[in-house]
């Protein structure tokens, strides 16, 4: 029978979803203020300022706030508001860290002015991870201002971290694993994708994170003398180009003896994944993906192939003219992105005696970041509510991602704290994620929090 307007006025999840658009001006303002903050991890910019506003946020909205301090590094925001009814525990991961903002000149309003224009707030870590973060809060607020009370437990870690690689991370979940148990997880992103469709991921990418350092003198020098000294900038070319074959194929030994394939119920998902390679392609203005890739060959390679990428390489002079030098050093930076079974240590030992066994012995190797791969379960509890609410909110049938091609610290809410985990959010395809002119739209900073406030209703009743 159809719902009459009294009925309707009374009904909870309407009044938490009107509750979360009247109050979405004020949501907004946080958000600005959030991302008016500088927190670029790279730059140790601004890191202990946001971890204190991120706390306070959270205190006004009923959460019990701790800051753990790893031995280095920025603080970890740890949260908890416990629900007076609910017996059940959803865990949150964020970070407020954020991106380096360069190049500057790129972008069309200053990188943490936050902006409101066209809808969308531009400012770097609008939506890469703040816009997530304050969306969250919204829901919660509006059940707390509805229902005085939360549907179930709420356990919130919000590091400074994520953004070079989660590095002290492991400190923060030995000392609190007891205090992190629960039912199930919500990672810090998602949202819609290029046809706005909610997007439900249930894992992420490993990674290993590399820079090398050549030096062949003890300063630079003429160029004159390249006739008989040796160009670090050659070497380090050189020694690049024994990593992967022109096929793409990582060359080092055993790179991929411990990789786990997609199951057949995995790659029957991925086969079902509406096809996004023509939205790719347009927004980069790239006329044809490597190896002819497309179709189904391009959605399993995207989804399920370790990478090798060459994230920065430099050396001598880069400025505007011409000096004739001969640089002392050179050197590069390297994401290698891993899968499920493949452990970053191991590979880190692999790639050392690699470049020995190819003799680049000398190559100064300085290893940055090491996260394994994490998965959830296509059929997890979580996993069939995210989707189910995502239906709801949206309208549009949920693309279930079997994972991200992107890295994070997820492995530990998956292996380490054995919390099935889903990431969805309120982030959009053009949100111009690390690059200029980031970005993140309104309306789907208020829907995402539809859907997270849905999701929390769904799993308190599970």
């Amino acid at each position: 029978m159809a719902k009459t307007s009294s009925e309707t006025i009374t009904d909870p999840q309407d009044r938490i979803f009107r509750e979360i658009d009247s109050s979405s001006d004020m949501f907004v303002e946080k958000l600005r203020a959030l991302c008016k903050q500088p927190s670029v991890s790279a730059q140790n910019l601004g890191l202990d300022e946001t971890a204190e506003l991120v706390g306070k946020f959270l205190k006004e909205f009923g959460f019990t706030v701790e800051e753990f301090s790893p031995s280095k590094g920025p603080p970890v925001v740890f949260a908890e508001l416990r629900s007076k009814t609910g017996r059940r525990t959803l865990v949150f991961y964020n970070h407020y860290d954020v991106q380096p903002v360069e190049p500057v000149e790129l972008w069309k309003n200053p990188p943490f002015s936050a902006i409101v224009e066209d809808g969308r707030v531009y400012a770097r870590g609008a939506s890469d991870n703040k816009g997530n973060i304050v969306s969250r809060l919204m829901a919660i607020n509006a059940f707390l201002k509805v229902t005085g009370d939360v549907p179930c437990n709420i356990r919130w870690a919000i590091e400074g971290e994520e953004e070079i690689g989660s590095p002290h991370f492991s400190e923060f979940i030995a000392r609190y694993k007891e205090r992190l148990t629960g039912e199930s997880a919500i990672w810090e992103f998602g949202g819609l994708d290029y046809e706005d469709r909610p997007l439900v991921t249930l894992g992420l990418k490993g990674m290993l994170y590399v820079e090398f350092k050549v030096q062949t003198a003890l300063k630079d020098s003429h160029s004159a003398r390249a006739a008989v000294v040796e160009n670090p900038a050659w070497r380090l070319v050189r020694m690049l180009d024994t990593i992967t074959d022109e096929d793409g194929r990582i060359m080092v030994e055993g790179w991929y003896d411990d990789v786990k394939p997609f199951t057949p119920e995995e790659l029957e998902v991925i086969r079902a994944m509406p096809l996004e390679e023509h939205s790719i392609r347009d927004e980069l203005g790239v006329k044809n993906f490597l190896f002819g890739l497309t179709g189904f060959e391009f959605k399993k390679a995207f989804y399920g192939n370790p990478t090798a990428n060459i994230a920065g390489i430099w050396s001598g002079y880069t400025g505007p003219g011409h000096k004739t030098v001969l640089p002392s050093v050179a050197q590069a930076k390297m994401d290698f992105r891993l899968v499920p079974n493949q452990d970053p240590v191991k590979l880190a030992e692999k790639l050392k005696k690699h470049l020995v066994r190819h003799g680049f012995g000398e190559v100064e190797v300085n290893l940055q970041a090491e996260n394994p791969a994490a998965r959830t379960p296509i059929d997890s509890a979580i996993s069939k509510i995210a989707a189910r609410a995502g239906r709801e909110v949206f309208h549009k049938e949920p693309v279930i991602l079997v994972t991200s091609a992107a890295s994070g610290p997820m492995h530990y809410y998956t292996n380490t704290l054995g919390l099935p985990t889903v990431a969805i959010g309120c982030n959009h395809a053009k949100s111009n994620t690390h690059a200029p002119n980031e970005n993140q739209r309104v309306d789907v900073f208020i829907q995402g929090s539809k859907w997270i406030a849905r999701v929390i209703e769904e799993f308190a009743k599970a």
